[in-house]
């Protein structure tokens, strides 16, 4: 992660509100009456809603083809198609927007296997109840000190205040809806005066994406209604154009009006001879807030960004589609399936309730009744008159019954549910930690891709976007001397990540027990086998925290302490063992001469004698 300082420009909208709002004039002199339209914004402009409108024709095919028919069946309430109009173009003044939307729905399974999925995916990779990532070293062979590895736990604490002060595990749990469903999704992050960050989620149809040379996506482009409050609270009553200075003088029900705003996120780059919209400044990102379609002398917004301020996640790619694939679109065909067998059914069992009935031509114009109890009188009543079914109906409901479980399992299934209710649904209740651990490594393979692709494009730049949003305002501890001039880079520590490094975990535990084992008849093994590179090669695999480890330094000098110590031990008791020799001497000698062995003599000295 790069410590980028580089100052971005405040705007009102990273401080809106109703404290902003509370603040703007009831009464605007407006300057740009009369005034003469940039040609540098004429140019940018045309620029931008020509490349939108290409934007929207290219993305036409996913829109009728997928999306719709994902919101109709799946996610209704996500969708733009069902809830502002036909192909995503949004209706102005539509007061008929909280209609239902959910009518093609006759069996929920696949919204409720979208939820299972959504939900298991934002609890596995970036739960905010555990650690899911750490700030490490992007050199795997520097070994940071004491003081490198406190300062880089204090960047963790920090990072994990705010994002759990943010909206950001909200926003993160949509755009994995978003993910599961559509297969792309957008994720837009500004600086904020409350809560540091802000996080908005565009929805589908909202947005349009602009891919790269490197298959990356390089360009956001959106288009949204807003009311002329909102307008007004978002970008700053000075900032709007006269049509929209006029209705909020007005106030009232002015103030609901709406009109439709177009933005772009994109490259920094000049357009024409005259470099037009290139914003001057180390900026890499250009960012223009317009109302679309009309006139006007300058841009709602615009600004400058250093990082990316915004993420295009995508479940599955191919070539150079902006767009991804999504388990959404494989589980498709079988939930209209579902929704048609699901009527099927409803029909068959009203059929055999309240079956169509064939009636005598004296009940016509009659008081007749079908309810349980009732009598319906006519005369001449015989064995052709009265009321009985046309047909006999006698459908197979227990096949259809079946039928229909198969192909809820078959969308569960491609929502992954077994995998995110594995333990739940396994006919074992009582497995072992080693059982599970292996199910879910099985299970891991078919989600890794996507995985993947929901680190490198969603949650990385998410990251390193905070970051850099931390070190511009100067809100990161003290970098020591020993880790300047050291990139830093994120890794990711959640369920998943670690369930992904778990087969390389298992072979260093065999590997462990085979050295262990060969050990008892071949001591000679273990000089193979480095402990300590070992042990932080395993540490670093189940993402355990930097600080329960010392360093190689400390560790040494640990080691060498205890060998001093050991060294002055037995010193001790080879001067203790001396000493405790040289009394049993000196007391045998003193017994020795105090012993009388006659003629005035005594022990000691008849032994000296004798050895003379």
């Amino acid at each position: 992660m790069a410590n980028n300082a580089t100052k971005e420009k405040e705007v009102p909208y990273e401080s809106a509100g109703a404290t902003l709002l509370s603040q703007q004039p009831a009464v605007i002199k407006t300057k740009s009456k009369g005034k003469e339209a940039n040609p540098e914004w004429s140019t940018l402009r045309g620029h931008l809603e020509a490349r939108l409108n290409s934007l929207y024709a290219w993305r036409s095919s996913w829109w009728y083809l997928n999306w719709s028919d994902l919101s109709m069946y799946l996610l209704p309430r996500r969708s733009m198609y069902l809830t502002q109009g036909a192909g995503g173009i949004p209706t102005m003044s539509n007061m008929g927007r909280g209609r239902e939307i959910n009518q093609a729905i006759l069996d929920p399974t696949g919204t409720f296997a979208v939820r299972v999925c959504a939900a298991g995916l934002m609890s596995g990779l970036a739960s905010p109840s555990r650690p899911w990532f750490k700030v490490t070293p992007k050199l795997k062979n520097f070994e940071p000190d004491d003081a490198g590895r406190q300062w880089m736990d204090e960047i963790e604490n920090r990072l994990y205040t705010v994002l759990a002060g943010s909206n950001f595990y909200n926003s993160f749990a949509q755009e994995c809806e978003d993910l599961v469903v559509f297969g792309s999704s957008a994720t837009i992050i500004y600086e904020d005066e409350q809560d540091l960050i802000r996080l908005y989620n565009p929805c589908i149809g909202e947005y349009f994406f602009a891919s790269g040379a490197s298959l990356r996506i390089d360009g956001l482009y959106r288009r949204f209604l807003m009311t002329i409050a909102q307008i007004v609270d978002f970008f700053g009553l000075e900032n709007c154009p006269p049509d929209v200075q006029k209705l909020w003088m007005q106030k009232g029900s002015a103030l609901q009006t709406e009109r439709m705003i177009a933005h772009s996120i994109e490259p920094n780059f000049g357009i024409g001879e005259n470099n037009a919209g290139k914003i001057p400044g180390n900026y890499t990102w250009r960012e223009v807030y317009w109302v679309y379609g009309a006139g006007g002398t300058e841009p709602l917004s615009m600004r400058g960004f250093v990082d990316q301020p915004f993420t295009a996640a995508r479940w599955a790619t191919q070539a150079n589609d902006p767009y991804g694939r999504s388990p959404g679109m494989d589980v498709l065909p079988d939930v209209m399936q579902l929704q048609v067998e699901t009527g099927r059914k409803a029909e068959a069992l009203e059929k055999q309730v309240r079956p169509p009935l064939l009636a005598d031509a004296q009940l016509k114009n009659q008081p007749a009744s079908t309810l349980p109890g009732e009598v319906t009188y006519i005369q001449n009543l015989s064995a052709t008159n009265g009321m009985r079914s046309i047909y006999q109906v006698n459908p197979d409901i227990r096949g259809m019954m079946e039928d229909i479980k198969e192909i809820q399992q078959r969308i569960k299934v491609g929502f992954f549910n077994d995998l995110f209710l594995m333990l739940e649904n396994a006919p074992d209740k009582d497995m072992t930690a080693t059982e599970v651990t292996a199910k879910l490594q099985e299970k891991m393979l078919v989600l890794s891709p996507a995985i993947e692709n929901l680190l490198t494009e969603s949650l990385r730049p998410k990251l390193h976007r905070i970051f850099s949003i931390l070190a511009r305002r100067k809100m990161l501890p003290p970098m020591p001397d020993s880790m300047k001039g050291i990139p830093l880079d994120i890794e990711f520590t959640s369920v998943m990540a670690i369930a992904q490094k778990a087969s390389y975990t298992g072979s260093l535990e065999r590997l462990a027990a085979i050295v262990g084992n060969m050990v008892a008849v071949y001591p000679e093994v273990k000089d193979n086998l480095d402990p300590d590179k070992f042990i932080r090669e395993f540490s670093e695999m189940l993402a355990a925290p930097q600080k329960i480890l010392r360093s190689p330094q400390d560790v040494e000098a640990i080691r060498q302490q205890a060998a001093q110590k050991q060294q002055a031990a037995e010193t001790m008791v080879a001067m203790q063992h001396g000493a405790q020799t040289a009394k049993i001497g000196a007391d045998a000698a003193n017994t020795l001469a105090n012993t009388n062995v006659g003629s005035g003599a005594n022990a000691l000295q008849a032994i000296i004698g004798g050895v003379q």
